[in-house]
């Protein structure tokens, strides 16, 4: 999985890399920051299986069971989040279906 990065504070950080002036600064905190720290995690947990698959692989792995602990981690959390994803289209389809 390649890495997964934000577009907004790219632009921002492109923006100010130039010299020009960002229409404002990006948030720190809420939904957002949370939301694309999680899919960081997840990231990180994907690379790292991978990695320890590829040095399974070549016969770089000192221990076959820490290669197995790291492919269930990175499946585990990539099936949370997609639960998780789940859970917020149904909320949201959800409340496009209220009555106002």
């Amino acid at each position: 999985m390649n890495d997964i990065r934000t577009r907004p504070l790219m632009t921002h950080n492109l923006l100010r890399a130039y010299g020009a002036k960002p229409a404002a600064e990006p948030r720190q905190g809420g939904f957002g920051a949370l939301l694309e720290q999680t899919l960081q995690r997840v990231n990180e947990k994907q690379q790292a299986a991978g990695l320890a698959v590829d040095q399974a692989i070549r016969g770089e792995a000192q221990d076959l069971h820490r290669v197995m602990i790291a492919q269930e981690e990175a499946s585990i959390t990539f099936e949370l989040m997609m639960e998780v994803r789940n859970k917020l289209l149904e909320a949201y389809q959800q409340i496009m279906q209220m009555q106002v």
